[in-house]
């Protein structure tokens, strides 16, 4: 394999990053330089882009780092940036980031921390590990408006900038309804792990506002809908208030969520029983992988 370089170079975000009290609140700007390692023979050879990696992604995903969750140090952000470039497929990545307004008694020119990291030794480990310091947060994915693999595939690079671990392929499951409730179109579902700092109703209130930029509206319960994002399990945590239940409390019963979910993390568990055991009670419910 002979590996290629892409360059995407300057891009610029705004994020509350720094260890001072008030970068934790004030955003200010972050400019990153991200260099991609690939093989680029097959896109050479096809002219298809489906053989190397979607910059413009790519440029998506690095700015949901950049203005997700807070970090003291640019040498984190970069870590997380590294890490999330690394799930498009490349070999390796190097990640700079400036700071063009540290905050410097003293006129300067940049400050900057650069990164490199190659597959296999990306931040947060496999699906069973979880990383220093964070919670593993379990969140099902789901969309049937709209271009729904579409909803969900950026669902899951917008969640990179809460610390998306791992996400399961795609799958096109049929709807669940009410008795009487009007015929839906197919879902496609996803569940993601993610390694989370941010307590569960700040992760709700982040995940229902990655809903909002999908054009998601709550007028039917169990209705269509552009994206749905559900908070499945937080760490071993049991919580019953009017905004969350943990864990959720029919999750046991679909087949959407613990298909993936079992791919993920094949020993996982819920409610004190294995999510692959779990599996053999809904094994009626229609369920396809998409892949991808």
């Amino acid at each position: 394999m002979s590996l290629s370089t892409i360059r995407l170079s300057g891009l610029r975000a705004r994020g509350t990053h720094g260890v001072l009290d008030f970068e934790h609140t004030a955003p200010q700007d972050f400019v990153v330089d991200v260099a991609l390692r690939l093989d680029i023979t097959r896109a050479i050879a096809t002219d298809d882009v489906a053989h190397t990696i979607n910059y413009a992604e790519v440029a998506d995903a690095v700015v949901a780092v950049i203005e997700g969750e807070h970090a003291d140090l640019i040498e984190t952000l970069a870590g997380r940036i590294a890490a999330r470039v690394l799930d498009f497929g490349a070999a390796g990545v190097e990640v700079t980031v400036h700071k063009p307004h540290a905050p410097i008694p003293h006129e300067f020119a940049d400050v900057a921390v650069t990164l490199e990291r190659w597959a296999g030794d990306q931040i947060g480990g496999p699906a069973g590990e979880r990383t220093s310091g964070a919670q593993r947060a379990v969140v099902g994915i789901g969309s049937n408006l709209d271009d729904p693999a579409g909803h969900v595939r950026s669902a899951v690079r917008e969640l990179g900038g809460l610390g998306v671990v791992v996400a399961s392929s795609l799958y096109r499951t049929a709807p669940r309804l009410a008795q009487e409730q009007a015929e839906q179109p197919d879902y496609v579902n996803a569940v993601a792990l993610l390694d989370t700092h941010l307590q569960p109703l700040e992760l709700l209130d982040r995940l229902q506002s990655i809903e909002a930029k999908h054009g998601r509206v709550r007028s039917e319960r169990w209705g269509a809908r552009t994206l749905d994002l559900d908070i499945i399990t937080y760490a071993d945590l049991e919580l019953d208030t009017a905004r969350l239940t943990l864990p959720h409390p029919r999750a046991a019963e679909r087949r959407f969520v613990l298909e993936p979910w079992a791919s993920l993390d094949p020993g996982a568990t819920l409610a004190g029983r294995r999510v692959a055991d779990l599996l053999l009670d809904v094994a009626d419910q229609r369920v396809e992988p998409l892949g991808g």
